[in-house]
């Protein structure tokens, strides 16, 4: 008797200590884990399917429009067959001078820097130390589409919403700013775009002189410090996570209950 209920006393402890523990924490992640990739998945396959629609959308609305370089000094052909034509010249100081056309003839462009431009009007603040002297071969009388556009540099965090396009009166010697065209800020651009009536003549960019006081040059400033900015430290590494609690808990008991069966193993022993 004190035999046969050795064997089973010793049978018990083998089978509390062959017994895992922790297995329903396990499982229990490992749900969550695949829970949670389902729903990345779904996600990541939900912005897929929007961002090809908006692709294509984007496509279609930039059929009939071309974009192309130019520089200053040269002669650039616009095309016609009342393709838009966009053109952007090499960034200034804060941004990017740029002349759109359109029209069923083709004509030819050429734009100049001068270096010595008139004075800005009253209360406002140049943009660039240059202004932009537009020719057109051809003529610009009766053209589908003529506009001067001034685009922000990335990462430049110059407010040119209240910003103005001004031409040089011939007569004065003196940028005008009312009265030239239709004047538009492109907020999801930060585009100033002016809609005139001929591209032909000397055009600047300005800001209220409180706003350019408070940013102008910051994206030269931006740009010359990219390259000198110290990489952000890592963040430190996570402390590593407690046991579970109801890991702990299962062992504590585990570990009676064995005690428990090797003391009484020992007590039919002896």
């Amino acid at each position: 008797m004190k035999f046969s209920s050795s064997i089973i006393l010793a049978t018990q402890v083998l089978a509390v200590l062959a017994a895992p523990s922790g297995n329903r924490a396990t499982t229990t992640v490992a749900a969550v884990a695949a829970s949670t990739t389902t729903a990345a998945a779904a996600a990541t396959s939900s912005a897929a399917a929007g961002a090809g629609a908006g692709a294509t959308k984007e496509e279609e609305n930039k059929e009939n429009e071309v974009e192309q370089q130019g520089q200053f000094g040269q002669v650039i052909q616009l095309g016609g067959g009342n393709v838009k034509t966009d053109t952007l010249f090499p960034p200034g100081l804060n941004g990017v001078f740029e002349v759109e056309f359109q029209n069923q003839q083709a004509r030819a462009m050429r734009v100049t820097e001068n270096r010595n431009p008139a004075a800005p009007p009253a209360g406002f603040s140049a943009l660039e130390p240059v202004s932009y002297r537009v020719e057109v071969q051809g003529g610009t009388r009766g053209l589908t589409l003529q506009k001067i556009d001034y685009i922000l540099n990335a990462n430049n965090a110059l407010d040119i919403s209240q910003g103005r396009v001004g031409k040089l009166c011939t007569e004065t010697g003196t940028f005008i700013i009312d009265g030239i065209g239709e004047l538009e800020f492109e907020r999801d651009e930060n585009e100033l775009t002016l809609t005139v009536d001929s591209l032909v003549g000397e055009w600047a960019i300005f800001v209220p002189s409180a706003a350019a006081g408070a940013g102008a040059g910051a994206g030269a400033g931006a740009a010359a410090g990219a390259g000198n900015a110290t990489k952000p430290a890592a963040p430190p590494a996570a402390a590593p996570a407690p046991p579970a609690a109801g890991g702990a808990a299962g062992g504590a008991a585990n570990n009676a209950v064995m005690k428990q069966l090797l003391e009484q193993l020992l007590a039919l022993l002896g």
